[in-house]
């Protein structure tokens, strides 16, 4: 790069520039090699755009002896507008307190934010993306809304929510994961076009990811799925793909034990003062987010279930597997039971109690369990009152 040539240039720029674009349009200036090929890249039709995009490229050369690079790099499309409302700051702040050790409450977030209908504010998006990757990829790109799915775009990474819900070319072209994603994000959506799409894809697709994006349809599972998997059931060539489908089939046919059934064969332990083992697994059957009544009978048996699990002098569980079993059961209590759960948690270690051995509490097992449930009811109910909060 001839300076002498970069010199000149930049005086034609600085006399452009003084004298205005109003007064004489502003023509991009012609130069050899890189430089000029650079400069070419400048659109004349925007005559104010070209001379600072001018100046800065002249600049930056003068600075340093080089030309700019990368050479050819066009700017990306701008972000689309996101007509998604965003969720209040409260809501989005949330993130920041999750622990990835306990995956279930960024879960809750995500179905709660999707059932409203909200985003995450901009300046969120990454961090959500980063968790939601390994947890509810598909929840956590429609969460991080447009903007959030167009940074994973620019960027290389989030690939999986590297896609736009109105343009199909990620599903047609993308990476794998960010077309299991866009399928599983669409299922959610519109149940009828994802299948459209993975049946018109269908030849086209390897076994083991025919397998692997048959998973999409559990979401909103129905009976319109059952021609199509019980096509792939019956005469795909791969055996894993038949045996998924048929799993899927199987899904479709049962008939479990509605919520109120699981319940009433449960609410039976509710007489007595405390629990074996197998009766605290018989609780743990439950698997739905309990009733109200349901949750407010169990929150009662807290205190007298903790204290009879736990040795004479407080400090250790009988069964060291007690925690594992009774942790899951806080997570589908009913969001008005909550409060009362937390009084009752707090009940057998009390704030005081946590202040007055503030030095040795994190050594007794059972003391460090209860406050870390009664931070995970904290959490549950703070990501309830922020969403509802919002509603009118």
């Amino acid at each position: 790069m001839n300076g002498q040539t970069v010199e000149a240039l930049w005086q034609k720029i600085m006399s452009a520039a003084l004298l205005g674009t109003a007064r004489q349009p502003f023509v991009v200036p012609k130069a050899e090699g890189a430089l000029g090929a650079l400069l070419s890249q400048l659109d004349d039709s925007d005559p104010e755009g070209a001379l600072l995009s001018a100046a800065a490229i002249l600049s930056y050369a003068r600075r340093s002896g080089a030309v700019p690079t990368p050479l050819g790099r066009a700017l990306p499309p701008p972000c689309p507008r996101d007509p998604q409302p965003a969720m209040s700051a409260a809501a989005a702040e949330l993130l920041l307190s999750f622990d990835v050790k306990r995956p279930y409450l960024l879960e809750e977030w995500l179905l709660l934010a999707f059932a409203h209908g909200k985003r995450v504010p901009e300046s969120f998006a990454p961090e959500l993306l980063t968790l939601s990757e390994q947890i509810q990829p598909a929840l956590g790109a429609l969460v991080a809304g447009v903007r959030g799915r167009w940074l994973a775009m620019q960027l290389g990474k989030w690939t999986y929510a590297a896609f736009q819900l109105d343009d199909d070319s990620a599903w047609r072209t993308g990476a794998f994961v960010t077309r299991k994603t866009f399928l599983c994000a669409m299922r959610l959506l519109d149940p009828e076009r994802a299948r459209q799409l993975l049946a018109e894809a269908w030849d086209r697709e390897p076994a083991q990811q025919r397998a692997d994006l048959l998973d999409a349809l559990i979401h909103n599972l129905s009976e319109a799925d059952l021609p199509f998997l019980s096509q792939a059931a019956q005469v795909d060539r791969a055996l894993s793909v038949r045996e998924r489908a048929a799993s899927l089939i199987e899904r479709l046919r049962q008939v479990p034990p509605s919520p109120e059934q699981r319940e009433a064969e449960a609410s039976l332990l509710f007489s007595k003062r405390t629990w074996r083992a197998e009766e605290l697994a018989l609780i743990g059957r439950c698997e739905h987010s309990w009733s109200l009544a349901f949750s407010q009978r169990f929150v009662a048996h807290i205190e007298p279930l903790l204290r009879s699990a736990m040795t004479p002098d407080g400090m250790r569980w009988q069964d060291s597997s007690f925690p594992a079993h009774f942790e899951p059961l806080l997570t589908r209590l009913h969001p008005e039971a909550l409060a009362s759960a937390l009084a009752a948690l707090e009940s057998v270690v009390p704030a005081s109690v946590i202040t007055e051995h503030i030095a040795q509490w994190r050594t007794v097992a059972v003391w460090q369990a209860i406050v870390q449930w009664q931070t995970i009811v904290r959490l549950r109910a703070a990501i309830h009152a922020a969403f509802d909060a919002a509603e009118p």
